[in-house]
Order: C-alpha cells, then structure tokens, then sequence
C-alpha cells in the first residue's frame, strides 16, 4: 500500500484544520466563562485591561505615545481585526465576547464615565499661562494651524458628501464637525515628546507649547459651538432648530460664565480646607466627584455633551498647587488604567475598516489624511518660518502641531453619538487619527534629529573649556535619595576640598511620567529640586559646603544620556552608586554595566557600608590598568583628606622580592613628598587574591579596587552569582574602570615619596 500521498496530504489538512480547531476549543471554554451578565462583563473589562497594557507598553518600546497602543488595541477587540478573524475561521467567539444587549450597554456607560473624568484631567493639566503674553508668532502660528486645516476640512467634507460619503447626514454640521476634528492639537502629546527630548525649554520648544495650548483652547470653543448645531440638528428641522442653536452656545456662555464668578472661588476655598488639614479628605473629594457630575450634567442638559462641562471644572481649578496634585492622583489610576482603556475598546467597537471594502473608499481616506496633514503642517510651518523661525524649526513646530492622539477618537466618538458621521467616516477618521499621531515623533526625529541639539551643546561645552583652564571634574548620576550623601562625600574629596579648579556636577534623569495620556510633563520637567533625591543632594551640599551644578532631565536611556552628559562636561570620573539589578546578582550588571561599556571616563561604583571618610584606604594591586586607577585615586584621598594609604599586592606563593613592576607603579603614582603619611606596600602571597583582600580590609575605612576576574570583578549583563569580594568585604568598596582612551601619558612623574614594603606569608594577616 503506498502511504506517499496520504503523508503528503496529511501536513496540509492540518495546516487549515488546526486552527479552526482550537478557535472551536477556546470559544467553548469561553462560553462556559462567560454565563451570566457580571461574568461576561467581568471577562470583557479583563481582556480589555490585558491587551490595553500590553500594547501599551509594546508601542512605548517602539518610541510611540503609549495611547497609540492602547488605541490600536481596541481596534484589536472588534470587529477590524478579531470579528475578522473570527470570521475567517468560521466562529462567533468575537460576538459571544461582546455581544448586542445589555452588556454593550454597560460598556458604553463606562466608557461614557472614563471620557468625563479623563477630560476633567485634561483641564487640570491646562494652565492659561501658557497662552497669556505671548508674541504675534506663537498666536498667529496657533490660528493658522487651526483655521487652514479647518477650512480645508470643512471643503473636503463638502466634496465627500457630493460624492454619497456621508449618506443622509446633515452636510452642513457633518462639514463643520470634520473641519472642527482636523483642527485639533493633542496639547498633552505634544508637550510630552518635548519634554522626553528636553526641548521644553528651547526656543522651539517654547513655540510649540504655547502655539498648541491656544490651539487648544481655540479648538473646545469651536467644538463646543459644532457640537451644540449638530446637537439641534438632531433634535429639530426647518427654522426652529437655529434658534435652538442659538439658545445651546447662549446658555454654554452663561455656564462658562458661572463656572468662573461663583465655581472658581467656592474651589479655592476647597482649596484652604486642604490647606489647613494638610491632606486631602475624603469629604472633600466626594464635594468634587459631585462637581464633576453637576457639571457634566449641566453641559449635556444644555446639548453641548457632558465631557465640556467636567473640561471646563479642571480649567478654573486653582494650578499648580499641592491640592491639585493630590486630586490628580487620586483621580488619575482609577480613569487611565481603568475607565479609559474601556473607551479605547468600545471606541474599537464602533469603527469598521471592513467598511472600507472598495478602492475609492481608501482614495477617500487618503484625501482626508492628506488634508489633516497639509492644513496643520502647512498652516503651522508657513506662517512660524514667515515670523522669522529656520524652516527646520518651522517645520518642527508644523510636525508637533499635526499630532491629535486621543482627543481625536474622544471627538470624533462625540460625533458619532449625535450621528453628524456614519460609520465609514467614522473609521476613516480613526485612521486619520491614528496615522498623525503615530507619524509625529518619527518624523520630528527627522526633522529635528537629536545629534544636531547635542552638537549644539557640545560647541558650547566645548568653547568654555577652551577658554579656561580644565578642571578636574567629577560628574555623580544620583537615583536614590540614601546614596547622596555618600557619593557627594566621595566628589569632594576625590577633588580636593576648598579647590578652585574642580567641578561637581549632580545628574538627576527622570523617567518619563507614565500618564501620557493627558500628562503633558511640564510640571515634570519645571519641578526643579522637588524631587526627594534632589532635596537630600542640595541640603547635603550646602551642609558640606560643597559646590555642586545640578543637571536634571527627562531620560528614556540612563547609561546613554550618563554618557552623553560626562562627554559634553569633559569628566574625568563618573562616581555613581551601586543598586541591585532586577535580573541579576551581579553588582556590574544591568544599567551599572551599561555605564562601564559606555562612558567616555574613567568610573567608579561604590558599594556604600555607611562610609563617613577616607582615613584608611586599602588598595589591592594586581598590575593592570583598572589597579593603577585605583591607586591614582587612593593617591588623591591621600593628598585630599591626608588618608593613610595600604597598597596590598597579592602574588602566588614562591618567597623572594615582591616583582619590580609592581613597586615602580607604586613609585609613579605615589610621588608627592608633602604628604607626611607615607604609603605601606604590603606584599602576601596567597592562591586566593579574593579571599586574602577579605582578610585584609577589615581594618580599613574603604577599599579602592579595579576591575578584575582574579578580584571576582567582571562586568557582565547577567550575573549568577554575586561578586565574592563585594559581598565578603566588610567596608566600603570603590570599584573602579580605568577608561584607555583617555588615560595616555596619565601618570604622574616626581620625586619619589617613601614607600614601605612589607611580605606576609600566605593566611598571615
């Protein structure tokens, strides 16, 4: 019998079964989870919370906003990407998850809660100093990024709906609602690529933020205004439904105007109640969440939706106070990480870019992409280069204000709801919103590429070095409030306290805070010595007396921008702390190994045992280069703090004189004949170098050590086990990397200073 065909048909029969196989398989078991409404709900908040954060967190790997990621993975839920799947494989698994009823119903009303409380955020995060006092160039460059995309949306809706696009939709609100979505600036989004790249404060930077917070402002105003004419578009027809809208923008004025006479002051006397218990109560928060609602309640009874009137509450709230960064955390878990990745989902829900089944539908999304683009770009670019900006700035400033993020799909939801687009714009639009926020950070990349503002920095470095003589610099990447204080101790006396020609720089690199969804960072950024880690450097040094530059930034890679920073200061040393890696025993792993490889310096990572000072350095010498580093800077504490210096020489165990070259560097380095403490050369000769360091540095303050195998030292991106010598030596440890390229013809050369030379036999202490 020949088994030939069946084996080879065998392969390819499993290849289509499978899948629909374990797509039956799971839609059981899913059936079987999902009986019940509170289970269904409780499996759909799940899955929603899951998948949110993980796309998510994929998208930020990527450099993107992670609301792009959140927003694409409610795209993944519906019917786009699973419904379609699903249908391929011939199951109704995406239907049973979220089926018609009830349980969309409930969706629907969380997703409606999370927008309400996510714009109140929104308007906690606005401060209208941003817009006041500013130039011609920022408020033209604002109205023109508002107006040009405006009219070019509002005319490419005119000629869409001749074509049938929108159906039977109202043209004139359908036309004034797509212009009024192309005309908006994701405020927080643009803000928050500026102060990931430390741009927040350059003249750029500057443009850009003010021209997109009066945007911002100009934009509610005029959704709130189409949103009130497509509201009374629904509800009446003929003549009747002007004054309708008339009455809808005079009782919005007359709410706007209530909220700051008499909501203003009452929030400012919430804000002295805090003030005077020192802590935000709960009586307290539950006055606001009633705020909120009143006022969300408000706008939707006068027809302007309910997310204005919690918007406009967070605007007339008092900024930049303890009260409001309390209510800001109170509120902002619970809306980010919860309510708001249900709105991405039913948001996914809605839109069908299965819809989009024909050629001329995607010519159509094309035409509306491109004139979302031209008109902010454009209108932003043009009018910043005709102010006097380069066109790189220009176009940067047209780049940033072209991103829209997930005040788009809050909009253009809003538009859906009062049926002023149909489905297929609606996906259409969503694409266009993803598109332009996905685009802008690549693209501003381009423009504006990082290297060209670290050559900026770099000429300047470069220059004030030139003009003075080079000072010895040591530069301290602090990250921990309780390593300040010991690595700053170390700067002084590595460089010599009362000096004139030294320089300690303080690097504080901050994580980018993980609210992208309204955070804009600004506050971040502006904080200053806010922070507890900076708080205990600053007063440390000023009760040391110790002169200290602060650089504080945002970073996305510490070892990277430690690096950068010691390049563009000219370090001689980068003192850093040691802190336990996550994946490894290894005290040179994760980020501290990535600091060795990287930095244009010599470093040092030292291995705090409550070090007070420097009296009795031991310095265990092998004969490499990372041991000579470590007798130069034994050498310094010697000349500093007149420290009393051992150095420890290991060899194997044969007897005689301890070998020349170890003796002659000793000689070079200690070579200052005012130092009244003169060196010890100890010399033991032991087939344990580790274990006889150990032994040896019970009795001294700080151990000074170069990187080495035969010290159990070696960086490594993952240790199993940890460094015997860093574990078993009972005071401080310096490990130090010598760095080659800077280190030719380092060592000093002088008169000789007396050096005593003792040998130990091997296990005598």
């Amino acid at each position: 019998m020949n088994l030939l065909p069946l084996a080879t048909f065998l392969p390819s029969l499993a290849a289509v079964e499978l899948p629909k196989v374990v797509t039956k398989v799971v839609e059981h078991q899913v059936t079987q989870a999902i009986e019940g409404e509170v289970l269904l709900l409780l499996v759909q908040v799940g899955l929603i919370l899951g998948l949110s954060r993980v796309m998510g967190m994929l998208f930020a790997r990527m450099r993107q906003p992670q609301v792009v990621g959140e927003m694409v993975a409610g795209i993944t839920l519906g019917p786009s990407v699973l419904g379609a799947l699903c249908l391929h494989f011939h199951s109704n698994l995406q239907q049973r998850l979220f089926p018609a009823g009830t349980s969309m119903e409930l969706l629907n009303l969380l997703s409606e809660l999370g927008v309400i409380f996510f714009l109140f955020l929104v308007g906690l995060e606005f401060e209208m100093d941003l817009v006041k006092n500013r130039g011609r160039s920022t408020v033209f460059t604002a109205l023109s990024s508002i107006a040009v995309p405006f009219v070019l949306g509002v005319g490419v809706a005119l000629f869409l709906e001749s074509c049938g696009l929108f159906g039977d939709v109202p043209r004139l609100p359908a036309a004034l609602f797509v212009g009024a979505a192309m005309s908006v600036t994701a405020f927080p989004v643009l803000a928050r690529i500026l102060t990931e790249r430390n741009l927040q404060k350059t003249k750029l930077g500057v443009s850009a933020i003010a021209a997109a917070a009066i945007n911002d402002v100009a934009a509610w105003v005029i959704l709130a205004f189409v949103v009130a004419i497509a509201h009374t578009a629904t509800r009446a027809s003929g003549g009747g439904g002007k004054w309708d809208a008339l009455r809808t923008v005079a009782l919005a004025g007359g709410f706007a105007a209530l909220m700051l006479f008499l909501v203003r002051p009452f929030l400012k006397r919430l804000q002295l109640i805090y003030d005077r218990q020192g802590r935000l109560s709960q009586n307290v928060v539950a006055v606001l969440f009633l705020l909120i609602l009143a006022c969300a309640w408000s706008t939707e009874r006068i027809g302007i939706h309910a997310m204005f009137g919690a918007f406009l509450l967070g605007v007339v709230m008092p900024k930049g106070t303890e009260f409001v960064r309390h209510v800001t955390e109170k509120l902002e878990d619970f809306t980010v990480v919860f309510l708001l990745p249900i709105f991405f989902a039913y948001t996914g829900l809605k839109t069908q870019l299965g819809l989009l089944n024909e050629p001329i539908l995607w010519v159509y999304a094309a035409l509306i992409l491109a004139a979302a683009c031209i008109g902010k770009f454009g209108g932003a670019a043009v009018v910043a280069k005709a102010f006097g900006s380069s066109w790189r700035e220009a176009s940067a400033i047209g780049v940033l204000m072209n991103t829209r993020g997930l005040v788009e799909l809050v909009i253009l939801t809003v538009g859906l709801q009062f049926n002023v687009i149909n489905d297929k714009v609606f996906a259409i639009m969503v694409v266009m919103a993803l598109v332009t926020t996905f685009m802008t950070t690549p693209l501003l990349h381009w423009v504006y590429p990082a290297h060209l503002l670290e050559k900026e920095v770099r000429d300047a470095a470069g220059e004030q070095a030139a003009e003075t003589k080079k000072p010895y610099t040591v530069l301290i990447p602090v990250a921990a409030p309780k390593s300040t204080g010991p690595l700053l101790r170390l700067a002084d006396l590595l460089s010599g306290p009362g000096k004139a020609d030294r320089r300690i720089y303080a690097l504080h690199l901050r994580r980018p805070v993980d609210r992208p969804e309204f955070r804009s960072g600004l506050r971040e950024a502006q904080q200053g010595p806010s922070d507890e880690t900076l708080r205990t450097l600053m007063a440390t040094a000023e009760s040391h007396q110790v002169p200290v530059e602060l650089i504080s930034f945002m970073s996305r890679n510490v070892p990277r921008d430690i690096a950068r920073i010691s390049s563009e200061r000219h370090a001689d040393l980068v003192l850093i702390g040691f802190h336990q890696p996550v994946f490894s025993r290894s005290l040179l792993g994760g980020t501290v190994r990535r600091i060795l490889a990287t930095a244009p310096a010599d470093v040092a990572v030292l291995v705090d045992r409550g070090f007070l000072g420097a009296q009795r350095v031991l310095v265990p010498f092998l004969g490499g280069r990372h041991d000579r580093l470590a007798m130069e800077i034994a050498g310094r504490f010697a000349a500093n703090a007149k420290a009393q210096v051992t150095v420890l020489h290991v060899t194997a165990p044969r007897g005689g004189e301890p070998p020349l070259h170890a003796k002659e560097a000793v000689d070079r380095v200690f070579n200052d004949p005012s130092q009244p403490l003169p060196v010890q050369f100890r010399v033991v000769e032991s087939d344990d170098p580790a274990g006889t360091v150990i032994e040896q540095s019970a009795d001294f303050d700080l151990v000074v050590v170069g990187i080495a195998e035969e010290w159990g030292l070696e960086s490594q991106l993952f240790g199993l086990r940890r460094e015997r010598i860093a574990a078993g030596t009972p005071a401080s440890l310096l490990i130090v990397r010598q760095y080659a390229e800077s280190r030719a013809g380092a060592m000093p050369t002088g008169p000789n200073r007396p050096v005593h030379v003792d040998i130990e036999p091997a296990g005598i202490t």
